[in-house]
């Protein structure tokens, strides 16, 4: 079985504790009950956290999986949780023992988790005297081994009252039913281009924009902000540019909401409608100066509210673990966007109608 360096003991606190600030946790619930009784002790995982960044990014050095326990006792004297001593063990295959791997305990609370681990981390036993029950909560550390997303068997090994381990089965890819299910995530960064075509009597003009957004859910909505760097070609129309073009920077927010869905839950299809605005400062390309003549910049604000249809495509999922993880939502991130809308602009001192299409991808 490999495990970590019994001279890393004293690291390991002290990564934790460097990499614990600003660290969010997602809770992942039990498809199956998760429990065992030995010698009057009953023990039941409640419930079971994992940091944000191993759901996103996969298992890495500041990987950690939360148990958390209720112990009840009802045998005749006191059992005495040594917490350093519990084994979280991940198994490839039963049969390559040599293969197993361990997640060493760190910190450990009584109580239900609340988060984030106090500092500094410590492990200490947790009592339960006879007759009563306590709850209380374990942090494993986890980190990067060849075949991390890979799927494995994952125990909880605890020390009886008598010293034998009783064995907490967590999750087995064996059995398709004992998963862990987990929200899907809440936001990400996109980053896309959109084309605007302006056609009227004050502006006809094309647009090319480059657009970086943060893009979350809201219950069945999806909103997102962002800001974009635009150049526009006028080809007729009543803006002042000596090359008739224009560079933009805009700040832009839009909400939409799906109105059919279909596909497979891992990978649907929705469309829906979009609405939204954005906020921009134009300002005119200029040719190189002639010596000795100051330019004057030609500056013109611009307000573009939008509407139209959009179609998102696929779901943003969990990054590939060791844990069998399973999304548990209806309202995923999508993976790509394409909308197509119209809008009625308000550039410098007039107006001016337009068909807007752009192309999104989750970075």
């Amino acid at each position: 079985m490999k495990t970590t360096d019994r001279r890393s003991g004293w690291f390991l606190p002290l990564v934790f504790g460097l990499s614990a600030c600003g660290t969010t946790y997602r809770e992942v619930r039990f498809s199956e009950p998760v429990q065992a009784v030995a010698d009057g002790l009953h023990l039941e995982v409640a419930r079971a956290f994992l940091n944000d960044e191993v759901l996103e990014d996969g298992v890495g050095e500041d990987t950690a999986l939360i148990v958390e326990l209720t112990a009840s006792n009802a045998g005749p004297q006191p059992w005495i949780a040594k917490v350093s001593a519990f084994w979280c063990l991940l198994q490839v295959d039963t049969a390559l023992p040599d293969q197993t791997l361990l997640l060493p305990p760190s910190v450990d609370g009584e109580g239900s988790f609340t988060g984030p681990p106090p500092e500094p981390p410590e492990l200490k036993p947790i009592e339960v005297p006879a007759g009563q029950t306590r709850s209380f909560w374990v942090l494993f550390r986890g980190y990067r081994f060849a075949g991390s997303e890979i799927q494995r068997r994952v125990t909880l090994d605890v020390p009886g009252i008598d010293g034998r381990p009783i064995v907490l089965t967590l999750a087995d890819p064996a059995r398709g039913f004992l998963r862990w299910k987990v929200a899907p995530t809440g936001s990400a960064y996109l980053v896309g281009l959109q084309n605007d075509t302006f056609y009227g009597s004050y502006l006809q003009a094309n647009t090319t924009s480059m657009r970086f957004s943060r893009i979350a859910t809201a219950g069945p909505l999806l909103w997102d902000v962002g800001f974009s760097t635009t150049v526009l070609v006028e080809t007729q129309g009543r803006l002042r540019s000596p090359t008739s073009s224009f560079s933009n920077l805009g700040l832009d927010a839009y909400l939409s909401a799906p109105i059919w869905r279909w596909g497979a839950v891992l990978d649907p299809r929705r469309i829906g409608l979009y609405a939204g605005a954005e906020v921009q400062v134009l300002t005119a390309v200029m040719p190189p100066a002639q010596p000795g003549v100051k330019q004057t910049p030609i500056v013109y604000g611009a307000f573009d509210p939008e509407v139209g249809l959009e179609l998102d495509v696929g779901a943003l999922r969990t990054a590939a673990t060791p844990f069998p993880l399973d999304n548990a939502g209806r309202n995923p991130i999508p993976r790509w966007q394409i909308r197509y809308g119209y809008t009625h602009s308000w550039i410098g001192h007039g107006t001016s109608d337009g068909l807007v299409s752009s192309f999104r991808l989750v970075w």
